[in-house]
């Protein structure tokens, strides 16, 4: 794929733009194309978890959580590889949102059923994987210059 020119306001009308950030796992973005897909796919995932509520309950709604997963994956990938860290990085921060939806794919979306206290453990580490998430990804700006990822998206 061609070199993505984030600066330029036209690149946000461009689909090979929009489809680098929510299906590519190579690359570097910077902050701003981070958070306008990443509200995007927040808003598509909240109109899609409400849809599935009302449609199939908790199970539905798990679904299409899992749905949006790599969407997710792909966009903080980018960023956290203009950070310079690795994938394994965020496997400790997307771990507990992933392991919460397949439990209530399962069925298990009672905090005072049998599962409760490990619902309540996964439910605090995804707050504060969002916390470091939204630090690191979201509010710090990424290496300058290129890295082992690619070149400096800004330069």
């Amino acid at each position: 794929m061609a070199r993505i020119d984030w600066t330029d306001r036209k690149v946000w009308l461009e689909p090979a733009a929009w489809s680098h950030l929510f299906l590519d796992f190579q690359g570097r973005i910077p902050r701003l194309p981070f958070w306008g897909a990443a509200v995007v796919l927040n808003v598509f995932a909240f109109i899609g978890d409400r849809l599935a509520m009302d449609v199939g309950g908790h199970p539905a709604a798990a679904v299409v959580g899992l749905a949006f997963l790599y969407p997710s994956l792909a966009l903080a990938i980018k960023r956290a590889h203009d950070r310079g860290h690795s994938d394994l990085y965020l496997l400790f921060l997307f771990l507990p949102a992933f392991l919460v939806s397949l439990l209530q794919v399962l069925g298990y979306f009672d905090s005072t059923g049998p599962m409760g206290p490990v619902l309540s453990v996964l439910g605090l580490w995804v707050l504060v994987a969002l916390i470091a998430l939204v630090i690191d990804l979201g509010m710090i700006r990424g290496q300058e210059g290129p890295n082992r990822y690619g070149p400096d998206p800004l330069a």
